[in-house]
Formats: C-alpha cells, structure tokens, sequence
C-alpha cells in the first residue's frame, strides 16, 4: 500500500510539473514530506528579498523566476511552500485563475502541514470561482468555515468569497447569511472594512423588496444598518434626496461606529443623484482614472507656490510610476490665480477636457470658493490645499487636505495645560492676515481648556524693535491678573505665530522688558528655518507643533527628503510635502477595495474610508464626519537642542 501511494504522489508531482510550462523541471519528483525544516538558509533570503524587489517593482515574471529558483533548489523547506503560495497568489491577481490553480492544488497536496495552508485553500476557492467551478466552492464552503475555526483571516476571507458567489446566482439571503456570519468572527479593523465592501457590493443590486424581504428575517441589529442604508440609496435613486439625507443623518446618528459610517458620511455629501459630465455629444472626454488635475497659479506674485506644489506632484507621480508601471498617474497642470473666473474655467477644462478623476488644489482661499460650485455641478472630488475653516462647509465634494491651524493649537495648548501645568497665556502677533487668524484660533483654545488668556497684542509686519507691545502686553496681563505682591511676569506661555527670523529678534528683547520664565510658542513655521541657531540662549524650552519636519528621522520623511534633494537640488518645504502627500492620497483612494476605481464618486467615498495612512507631512486619517484628522509632531529646545517630544 506504501509503495502505490508513493508513486502515485510521484506521477502527481510529475504531471503538475509537466502542465507548468514557465517552471524550470525540479531535479527530482519525490513523495510530499510530512515534515520540513522551518529555519531559512542565508542564501534563500537573498532570493526572497529579489523576488519580493521585483513583485513591488511591477515586474511579476522576474519574481516568480526567484520563487521556482527557491522550490527547484530547496523543496524540503517551509520557504518552498510559501514560494509555491506566492506565485499561486500572483497569477490569480492577474486573472490566470486556471494557471494558480496548479501551484495551489500542488501547494496543498505536498505542503499539508505548512502554516498558511488554510489561505492557499480559501485562494484555490477563489480560483475555482473564477474557473465557473461553482459546486466545487459550494461543496467545500461550509467543511471548510468549520475547519477554520478560530481563524479569522480565513473564515472572513471566506465570508466575502461566498457572498460573491451567491450574489452571482442572485441568491442574496444566502449571500447576506455568509457575511453576517463573518462579522461574527471579524476582529481587526481591516477584517470589517473588507466584509463592508462585501456587503456593499451584494446589495448594490438589491431593489426596495429584496431588502425588505432581508429585513423580515429579523438580521442582528449590526446587519439591519447595512440595508436602511440602501434603502435611503434606492429613496435617492427615486429622486426622493431630502428623504434620503434625512434618514441617512438619522442612521448615522444612531450608529456613530458602525463601519459602514465612512460611506454613509460619503453618500450624505454627495448628490443624491449625481450630477453627470457632459456626454461626448457636448465635447467632454470619458473620466479617466489615470489622470489626476490640479489649479495652482502658475504666474503672478503666488507663482512661487504654484510651482512648490507642482515639485511636489512630480516627485509623487514618478515615484508611483516607478514602482506601479501598470497603474500609472499622470498630473495636469491649469492655471488658477486669484479671478474666480479663470479658475473656474481652468477646473471645467481640467474635467470636461482632460477627464481628470480628482482635482488637487487650489491653493487661495478666494479661488478655492470660486471653484467650489462647479466642482460640486461636475461632480469632481477636489483635495483643497487651503484651511478647513476658510473654505464654506457644505459642499459635497471638497475635501481639505492641508494642515489645520485649529488641530494645531490644540495640540500645542492642551500640552502646555496637561503637561507643564500653565494655565496662564498671552499672544504676541504680527499685525496680518496669519497673525490675525492665529492669534484668534489661540484665544479660542486657550478658552476651550479651560485656560486663562491675559493678553492678546499686535505688532507691524517687518518691525525690529518689539519694546513698545512687549510693554503693552506686559502691562494688560499685569491689569488682567490677580494681585500677588510680587513682581514677576503674570504669564507662563506666550505665543508668537510668526516666523523664525521674527522670534529670533522678539525673543532677546523679552528679558529686557522683564518678561522672564516664559515658555515660548510657535506653529509649523518655527519648524521651516533653524530655530536654535537664529534663537540661542533665548528659545531655550520653546515649543512648537508641526505636521512635517525636514530633519525627521521617520523612514517615509527620510526617502522623500533624498528623492526631493537628488531631483531639485534644495530640500523640500512643509508645502512640497504636503502635495507630494495630497497625490498619494489620491492614489490610495484610487486603488479601493477591489483594485482600480473607475468613477468619480467611488473615488471620493474610498477616499473617506482611508485610515492611518503614513505620509511624509503626517498621518492622516478622515473621522466619521468626513474630515481629516491628523497628527501634530511636537518639538521643544532642550540644552540646546530640538528634542521631539511625542511619537
């Protein structure tokens, strides 16, 4: 009996290897090892980092060459089978279903004792799906969710395969069923975002009764919230919009966590029945989802900034490019000065003519309410570099990208109040637009925590003597504060929302002017120009709050840095960075759930699902109501020092 089962193993492995035609032959066919050495050889390491180089370099031949090299040379090892899995994995990514059938029929054969067999049994589901094997995947489905208790990845994995396949013969209940299922096992974020793209998708095609009729089998209340939602899209399909907001607000209000928020704060944003571009019949050009605009001004006194932003597109775009040759972007620049009118023309080309799927910019503040209506009328997602608060709130399709002051104060004061215990604050501003604005932003929070603001004082741009407002702030915080019978500053922090070269002249003139033992703060501009060496003695315990600093030793900043310095010669500015930031963005939301989106409105909703998403200016992540949280980075003098101080 032992001898029959060998050969046949054998003349099983020999038939695999003869239905590869792109595998070089193993040096020998040999029955499955029931047991394989875990520890990786040195070498094999080597060829594993060259095939994982080559997979993210968009060269999957060069990748799989390394994996057989792997499985010819060392086929007793773990490796072998994670190289079979590998390259099973990549060609049912490229829809060769039939071809990662024979690595994932071989893999689960000879490697049975292997770790991530269960993954290569749920993928080799998938492939026969895809192959029209339908009874097999039925067959198979329920042993196998049994079989995979206490594995998640698996049983959610295999949640959102069977809901495809019985959404494909129109059997939603049963399709419903397997995701509600798999949301009983989902643990991780990432596990319930993927099951509510499932479920997003098996009800796209339900009608008003379908989901009625899902609704009279009584689901968990979690389930129930998945087909209100779709009841409001059929409302708005309707033409039933106010309706339809109504109760999406409604449900949303009632369900403040649950994972499909993202998309319920996307469709209240949206038109209820988007507004179409323009068919070809009226010139327009089909969306395409390669083309990403942008609207900065391009001459002018601002051109400068047009063309910060533009370095920023480019490092962005080719970086992408280089290392995704089959999901290339390409940018296209139109002008967008301060006339409302010519920006407006400039975002109607950029869609009607070009096609863009998204629109990056403007940079003004004037320009970006210009063009909010016409983004809103087109339909257009528009990454606005400008600040939340400048921009009018209820537009469907303007999602700010930029820093926000307001976060950013925050940050700053609700260190100095739980931290350093102050309590005390005054602001010394420069008498303009930033300095107005961030001057009020302070008061606000310093208010909100509770804190007690002493004195709020201007000075003229350009100035170099500060000794008249430093004595007028002195003297209001002293009439705003208790009497204490010593004579010592009333203030503990002061802030100066200015530039460096400004504080490094104000912050000598302090002790002159008996304001001593004071901790200095700044925005993100103190983080632009060296603060300690313009500052000395005088910034010593200063603080300041930024979302990108060109020194950081983060991986991610680090790689930009070199990229920028190789390429422009000069190091990169927080607003390069935050555009290089603003196009990966958009790339991420491009590449969805599910591969490439191909419309505007999947763009925008993927866009507002995205969390912890590491870039160079930051983390960012869009909350439930569809604005973008991100991190603030703190940074204080120490001995003469910048010492951050979060992580």
């Amino acid at each position: 009996m032992t001898k029959i089962r060998t050969w046949a193993m054998v003349f099983f492995a020999l038939g695999f290897l003869a239905n590869c035609a792109t595998r070089p032959q193993q040096p020998a066919a040999t029955a499955p090892a029931t047991k394989f050495a875990t520890a990786t050889p040195a070498e094999v390491e080597t060829l594993w980092q060259q095939a994982e180089k080559a997979q993210k370099a968009g060269n999957p031949t060069a990748a799989i060459a390394s994996w057989e090299r792997i499985i010819q040379t060392y086929p007793n090892y773990a490796i072998a089978a994670k190289s079979f899995y590998a390259i099973g994995d990549v060609y049912l990514g490229q829809g060769q279903a039939a071809k990662a059938l024979q690595y994932f029929d071989y893999l689960i054969y000879a490697y049975p004792g292997w770790e991530g067999i269960s993954l290569a049994k749920l993928d080799r589901m998938r492939a026969w799906s895809m192959t029209g094997q339908k009874k097999q995947v039925l067959k198979e489905a329920v042993p196998f969710w049994e079989a995979s208790s206490g594995n998640p990845d698996v049983q959610v994995g295999l949640s959102s395969l069977m809901a495809g396949v019985y959404g494909s013969e129109g059997d939603m209940s049963t399709g419903f069923d397997w995701l509600t299922a798999g949301f009983g096992v989902a643990r991780t974020p990432e596990q319930k975002k993927a099951l509510t793209q499932a479920t997003v998708n098996l009800l796209n095609g339900a009608d008003a009764n379908t989901v009625q009729r899902l609704l009279k089998k009584n689901p968990p209340d979690f389930m129930k919230v998945f087909l209100y939602y779709r009841l409001t899209q059929s409302e708005g399909q309707k033409g039933q919009a106010d309706a339809a907001r109504q109760n999406l607000t409604e449900l949303l209000k009632r369900n403040p966590s649950h994972p499909l928020v993202p998309e319920m704060h996307g469709a209240v944003r949206e038109p209820s029945a988007p507004v179409p571009v323009p068919g070809p019949a009226e010139g327009a050009t089909p969306v395409n989802p390669d083309r990403v605009g942008c609207l900065v001004p391009l001459n002018g006194p601002y051109a400068k900034y047009g063309d910060m932003v533009i370095k920023g597109l480019n490092l962005a775009s080719e970086d992408w490019n280089e290392t995704h040759p089959n999901q290339r972007v390409t940018v296209v620049v139109k002008e967008a000065q301060a006339e409302p009118d010519l920006a407006t023309q400039s975002l109607e080309k950029l869609v009607k003519e070009d096609g863009v799927m998204a629109v990056i910019g403007p940079l003004g503040t004037q320009t970006a309410k210009a063009v909010t209506p016409m983004a809103n009328k087109l339909g257009v997602p528009l990454l606005t570099l400008t600040q939340q608060d400048e921009q009018a709130e209820g537009n469907r399709y303007v999602v700010h990208v930029f820093l926000d002051n307001r976060e950013l104060v925050r940050t700053l004061v609700n260190y100095c109040k739980d931290k350093l215990g102050a309590a005390r604050f005054a602001v010394l501003y420069p008498d303009d637009r930033y300095g107005q604005n961030l001057s009020k932003i302070f008061s606000e929070a310093v208010k909100e925590s509770g804190g007690n603001l002493l004195a709020s004082v201007s000075y003229k741009d350009k100035s170099t003597d500060f000794r008249e407002p430093i004595e007028k702030l002195l003297n209001i915080a002293k009439k705003n504060s208790p009497p204490t019978g010593i004579e010592t500053t009333p203030f503990d922090i002061l802030f100066i929302p200015d530039q460096v070269q400004t504080v490094a002249l104000i912050a000598p003139q302090l002790p002159y002017n008996n304001v001593v033992g004071v901790t200095l703060l700044g925005t993100n501009l103190w983080g632009e120009a060296p603060l300690v060496q313009a500052g000395g003695v005088y910034v010593e315990r200063a603080l300041f709050a930024t979302p990108f600093m060109l020194d950081s030793q983060n991986r991610h900043v680090k790689a930009f840095r070199e990229s920028f310095e190789a390429k422009y010669n000069a190091p990169p500015s927080y607003l390069e960075a935050q555009a290089y930031d603003a196009l990966m963005l958009f790339l991420e939301a491009r590449s969805g759930f599910n591969g490439d989106v191909k419309d505007r409105a999947s763009l925008l909703r993927n866009l507002l699902q995205i969390r912890d998403f590491e870039g160079v200016a930051g983390t960012y992540s869009f909350n439930q109501q569809g604005q973008l949280d991100r991190n603030y980075m703190l940074f204080q003098v120490v001995n003469g020092q910048l010492v951050q101080l979060n992580r």
